[in-house]
Formats: structure tokens, C-alpha cells, sequence
């Protein structure tokens, strides 16, 4: 009878959740491969438009430019649109309405992230990265450009079509790869990278 009555009271449990509505749609909507490690999920989503630049922080250029490119084949790709990628200054403020591919060394972007639950700690390491999206942001931050292209891998994913282009639902997400997951995905990125550029 106990048996029986904790198998009941342990099935209420894990359906309670859903019965309440606790379990929102959008939630699981979203399925990313690789898993990150931390993920919070917010409300609203930023929109990604005829008019949305993609920046990169001046000094990162050369090494961030792959996952500006391949953030900016993406777009093409679902929607059309066509995105500039232009550099900024470490300590400039991007335009409203930007996609902001930045460096963790800028102490802005950490405090701004940090105030929105994001922490840059010893765990997110050199190839980790942040993302963080809300109605006005859209943010990708890592401590280097191969973090960085984990991190743009990631918003790839999260992109959706919309009336006005895409959208990328408001999230934040902590993560950092495993030790099996570093080489490989990078390399397979690449060549696909290489693929797709014109033969000259």
C-alpha cells in the first residue's frame, strides 16, 4: 500500500508542473545540440531586421570575423536579409537594434551581463561563452574567438522566422564545452565555412 501510494504522490509530482502551465511552450520550443550548461529563459525576443548590424570589436576583427560571417550566412539563409558586420570600439556603445559579437576582457560588457544573471567566472574558461538576448540585446561574449563561434553556433540555433525577418526568443545562457566536443565541431564548422566560399 505505501508502495503504491509514494508510485502516486511521485507521478503528481512530475506532472504538477504541467498541469499548472509552469511548463511554458516556449521552453520547449527550444532544443539546443550541444545542451548548454545554464540556460534562463525570459519574455519578449529580439528582432533581427532589414536594418540589424552585426558588430565586432575592433582589435578581434580578423580572428571574430568566421562567426560574424557565419552568423551572417545564417540570417541569409532563413530570411534574406543581407547584415552589415562592421567594427566598434571596445568602450563605444553599439546602436540599438545590434548584434554585439564582444570580448569578456571589456568590463562593460562582464557588468552588463553580470546584471542580467550572466557571470564571466574561472568556469566559462577561455572557451566558453555567454549569450544574452532581451527586446533591445542581443549579445554574444567569450574570452576568445573560438568561444565566441561556440557561441554564435548556439544563436544559430535560437533564430526563427517572424513578420519583420527573425527572432531570437529573450535568453540567457552560461556555457562551455566539453573536452570532447571542443575540436571537432569547430572543424566541421570550418569546413563548412570554406565549402561555401566561391572558387576563384
Amino acid at each position: 500500500m505505501k508502495k503504491r501510494l509514494s508510485g502516486i504522490l511521485a507521478c503528481a509530482m512530475m506532472c504538477t508542473p504541467a498541469l499548472l502551465g509552469l511548463d511554458a511552450p516556449r521552453g520547449k520550443d527550444i532544443r539546443l545540440e550541444p545542451a548548454p550548461k545554464e540556460v534562463q529563459l525570459g519574455s519578449g525576443a529580439f528582432q533581427v531586421g532589414p536594418h540589424t548590424k552585426i558588430f565586432v570589436q575592433l582589435g578581434h576583427q580578423a580572428e571574430d570575423r568566421i562567426a560574424a560571417e557565419t552568423l551572417a550566412e545564417e540570417v541569409l539563409d532563413q530570411s534574406g536579409l543581407r547584415l552589415n558586420i562592421a567594427g566598434m570600439k571596445a568602450a563605444a556603445k553599439a546602436e540599438g537594434g545590434a548584434i554585439v559579437l564582444a570580448r569578456l576582457q571589456d568590463e562593460r560588457v562582464r557588468s552588463f551581463l553580470a546584471r542580467n544573471g550572466l557571470k564571466a567566472d574561472a568556469e566559462v574558461g577561455e572557451d566558453g561563452y555567454l549569450l544574452f538576448s532581451d527586446k533591445s540585446h542581443l549579445i554574444v561574449a567569450a574570452n576568445s574567438g573560438q568561444g565566441l563561434f561556440y557561441g554564435v553556433q548556439t544563436l544559430r540555433q535560437l533564430l526563427r522566422p517572424s513578420d519583420k525577418g527573425l527572432m531570437c526568443p529573450a535568453i540567457g545562457i552560461r556555457d562551455w564545452p566539453s573536452l570532447q566536443e571542443t575540436t571537432p565541431m569547430i572543424s566541421r564548422e570550418l569546413a563548412q565555412s570554406e565549402m561555401r566560399k566561391p572558387r576563384e
